[in-house]
C-alpha cells in the first residue's frame, strides 16, 4: 500500500523541470554528454566501387538483340569475367605468406581489444563524472570539469566490471535459450509432433522471457551505475539491489523511461528537421551548379563549402544529442533519488 502511495506522488512533471535547469545550468556536464554521445554507440561502413575497360580481352562477341544467342553469349562474358576476378584475387592471396596473414589477424586483434578497452574507459569515466556532476548540481554545489572528473575516474574499475557482470549474465540467457531451442529441434527428430509443440511454447514463453528480462536489465544498469557512484555499492552488490528496485519500482521506472524516450524522440526528429532546412538550403545551392548543362565535378570551393557546412552540422547535431544524455541523466537521477530515500524510510 505505501509502495502504492509512492508511486502515485512521483512527479514527473517537477523532475523533468528540475533536470532541465540542472542541465542548462552547468554546461560543464555537457563534456559528458559529448563523449557519451560520441562513443555510447557506433556504426561503420565503408563502400567502394570501380570500373574499367580492356581493349585487349578476347570475350565472346555479343549483339544488342535480347535473343537467346545474346542471352547466352551475356552468361558466358559474366563467367569469364567472374572467373577471371576469381583468380586474381586467389592469386594475390595465396601470394602473401601464411605467416604474414597471420600477423595481420593478430594486429587487428590488438587494435579492436584495444579500441574497445578506450571506448569501455572513456564511456564509464563519463557515465560516473555525469552522474557524479548532476547530484552536486542537484545539491547546488559547483559543478566543472575539475571538480568532477576525478568523480569519474574513481568508478571506472568499478562501471567496467557491472559491464562484464551483466554482459556475461546476458551471455548465460542467451546460451539457455539457445539450449532450450536446440533441445526442442532433438525432441522433433525423435517425436515430431511433441518436438513442434515444446518449441512453439517455448519459443513464445523464450521470446517473452528474453525482451522481460533485456528491459529488467536496462532498468538494473540505470539504478545499479548510481548506486556504484552515488552510494558506494560494489559492483556485484549494485547489480543485486538494482534488480531489486527495477522490480519493485517497474511502474515508475517503466513510465520515466517512457518519457525519455518520447522527449528524445521528438527532440531529436524536430532538431534533424531545422538542422536539414537550416543546412540544406545552403548546400543545396553550393552544390546546383554543378547539374547545370549536364553533370561535372563540383569545384574546390564548392567541395570546402559543403565540407565545412557537413562539419557544422555534426557538430551541432552532436551538442543537441549531448544535451540531451545530460538532461535524460539528470531525469534518471532524480528518480532514483527519491526511489532510493523511500526505500530507506520503509527499512
Amino acid at each position: 500500500m505505501l509502495k502504492s502511495n509512492f508511486m502515485q506522488n512521483i512527479d514527473y512533471g517537477k523532475i523533468i523541470k528540475r533536470s532541465w535547469e540542472l542541465t542548462w545550468k552547468n554546461k560543464w556536464l555537457w563534456v559528458m554528454g559529448l563523449v557519451l554521445a560520441a562513443f555510447g554507440g557506433g556504426s561503420g561502413g565503408g563502400g567502394g566501387s570501380g570500373g574499367g575497360g580492356s581493349a585487349n580481352t578476347n570475350l565472346p562477341n555479343a549483339s544488342l538483340s535480347p535473343g537467346p544467342t545474346n542471352i547466352q553469349n551475356i552468361r558466358q562474358q559474366t563467367s569469364y569475367v567472374l572467373g577471371e576476378a576469381t583468380n586474381i584475387f586467389k592469386n594475390w592471396v595465396t601470394g602473401i605468406p601464411v605467416g604474414t596473414w597471420i600477423l595481420l589477424g593478430l594486429l587487428i586483434l590488438i587494435v579492436a581489444v584495444f579500441t574497445t578497452a578506450v571506448i569501455w574507459v572513456l564511456t564509464s569515466w563519463a557515465k560516473g563524472a555525469l552522474i557524479a556532476g548532476l547530484n552536486m548540481a542537484d545539491m547546488d554545489e559547483s559543478v566543472d570539469l575539475k571538480n568532477v572528473s576525478p568523480k569519474g575516474i574513481a568508478k571506472i574499475k568499478d562501471l567496467i566490471i557491472f559491464n562484464l557482470i551483466s554482459s556475461g549474465i546476458t551471455t548465460v540467457l542467451i546460451l539457455g535459450i539457445i539450449f532450450i531451442i536446440g533441445i526442442g529441434f532433438l525432441i522433433k527428430l525423435l517425436i515430431p509432433v511433441l518436438g513442434i509443440i515444446w518449441l512453439i511454447l517455448f519459443g513464445i514463453v523464450g521470446v517473452l522471457g528474453f525482451i522481460i528480462s533485456m528491459v529488467l536489465f536496462v532498468m538494473l544498469s540505470i539504478y545499479a551505475e548510481r548506486l556504484i557512484v552515488l552510494k558506494n555499492y560494489s559492483p556485484w552488490n549494485a547489480w543485486k539491489k538494482g534488480l531489486s528496485l527495477s522490480k519493485g519500482n517497474f511502474i515508475p521506472t517503466f513510465v520515466m523511461g517512457l518519457i525519455n524516450s518520447v522527449i528524445g524522440c521528438t527532440s531529436g526528429c524536430v532538431g534533424l528537421l531545422l538542422l536539414g532546412l537550416v543546412f540544406g538550403i545552403p548546400g543545396y545551392f553550393l552544390i546546383a551548379p554543378s547539374f547545370d548543362n549536364g553533370f561535372h565535378f563540383p569545384g574546390i570551393g564548392q567541395i570546402i563549402g559543403i565540407a565545412i557546412l557537413f562539419l557544422i552540422f555534426v557538430s551541432i547535431n552532436s551538442l543537441i544529442k549531448a544535451v540531451f544524455i545530460v538532461f535524460n541523466y539528470g531525469n534518471w537521477n532524480l528518480l532514483f533519488k527519491e526511489i532510493f530515500n523511500e526505500e530507506v524510510k520503509n527499512e
